[in-house]
């Protein structure tokens, strides 16, 4: 089991350190596995700052009552001890992964940046973006920041086909319980994504047809669309045009997945339809604590500043795989370059890169044949007269998708 470096931005106080300083003091951390009931203590721990990344814990402190904490809450950004405490412990609920990271390590790379003049790694914000920033992170340091839940259906067929027993029958059996949904997968299991020389009319012939992994993906995207609502009228176009938004790079980046070969195309519009999944909660909060931005460019700029960090609480909170950290991220970094073959944010890049060009939405975009990631796509046909001519044979299965996922 490898550490995952992404999620050093947000553990405290880890996220204070020079991003180099953060990947050599995780060079240096050490991952343990716990069993049920196995104990830790702060007396023996002293050293380290220990995170919660797996399972479920117990904490038990003198005079106090026992605490469960969840790596899927936002607690476990945290240390599990605090500082200076030597008399608690913690006891596995469950199986459970905790990761180390020496303090003395940690204290050093703090010395350094402040003798050498470094300052903390920022982002430019104002005066109001700034308040808003802050508020929210520690609305999401206290617990307190509402986090979109996945929709139960979605929860209930990932977690069924996390056992290798599970058949089509068991999941259209959960998926029978919303006609909604029926009506969707029988339409994906007839349309596009997979067509086949007879129609289908049942939910377990379509689940049959699609695939297990695709119908979960494609579970997990149709109930999303439950979230994208609002009660403010104020953010309720917002909503709408971030829904029709998500739906483009959705259906796109899954006809260019399909169409090159690369990639999972069911995967690709499931990242197509989260790659903002963080402007929610952020949309969320201003229309809970009722502030009023009447400014459409402050609004952008807040949203733009957060959405990259709360988009990566989300997809956490989920439990959803790790490649849609740098979907959520990065999604408009034009110039990423990864090693190796093209990943899911590459994919989503171009696809961001088409529709920016079919609305003709030129500003600082970068001409095709200079973005890294359609290098990888297609190596050796990288000209602009290339690139028009995919984008054009994808157009109709475009359509298709969005047709699919508006309906």
């Amino acid at each position: 089991m490898q550490f995952d470096n992404t999620l050093l931005k947000y553990l405290v106080p880890i996220k204070q350190l020079q991003s180099e300083h953060r990947l050599q003091i995780a060079d240096q951390s050490q991952l343990i596995e716990l069993n049920l009931g196995d104990e830790l203590s702060a007396n023996e721990e002293h050293r380290w700052f220990i995170y919660l990344i797996k399972g479920k814990l117990d904490l038990l402190e003198i005079n106090k009552q026992s605490v469960l904490l969840d790596a899927a809450d936002a607690r476990a950004y945290h240390p599990l001890f605090n500082e200076g405490e030597r008399k608690t412990r913690l006891i596995a609920r469950t199986g459970c992964v905790v990761v180390r990271f020496e303090k003395q390590l940690f204290n050093t790379f703090v010395d350094q940046e402040l003798l050498s003049g470094e300052e903390l790694e920022t982002v430019e914000m104002n005066e109001v973006e700034g308040n808003l920033f802050n508020e929210i992170m520690h609305a999401f340091n206290m617990g307190n920041l509402k986090l979109p839940s996945l929709p139960d259906i979605a929860v209930k067929v990932r977690n069924a086909l996390a056992s290798p027993d599970t058949s089509a029958d068991d999941v259209a059996r959960i998926v029978a319980a919303d006609p909604v949904m029926v009506t969707r997968l029988i339409k994906a299991a007839n349309g596009p994504l997979n067509r086949g020389v007879d129609p289908v009319c049942s939910i377990q012939s379509a689940i049959v047809r699609l695939g297990m992994q695709t119908s979960k993906e494609l579970i997990t995207g149709f109930a999303v669309r439950q979230l994208f609502n609002t009660k403010s009228k104020m953010l309720n176009l917002r909503m709408h045009e971030l829904y029709d938004h998500s739906v483009d790079i959705a259906a796109i980046s899954f006809a260019l997945s399909k169409q090159s070969g690369k990639l999972s195309p069911d995967h690709m519009l499931l990242a197509g339809l989260l790659h903002e999944i963080g402007v929610i909660p952020i949309l969320g909060y201003i229309e809970d604590t009722g502030l009023v931005i009447t400014d459409e460019a402050e609004l952008n700029s807040i949203i733009k500043q957060l959405r990259g960090a709360v988009g990566s609480m989300v997809i956490r909170h989920w439990g959803l795989s790790n490649d849609l950290f740098a979907v959520v991220e990065e999604f408009e970094n034009w110039q990423r370059q990864e090693k190796g073959d093209i990943d899911t944010c590459d994919m989503i890049i171009i696809a961001q890169i088409y529709r920016r060009l079919k609305y003709h939405q030129l500003e600082g975009l970068p001409t095709i044949n200079e973005v890294p990631a359609f290098k990888k796509l297609y190596p050796g046909n990288q000209n602009t007269d290339f690139a028009q001519k995919v984008f054009q044979q994808a157009h109709e299965e475009i359509t298709s998708i969005m047709q699919l996922l508006k309906m």
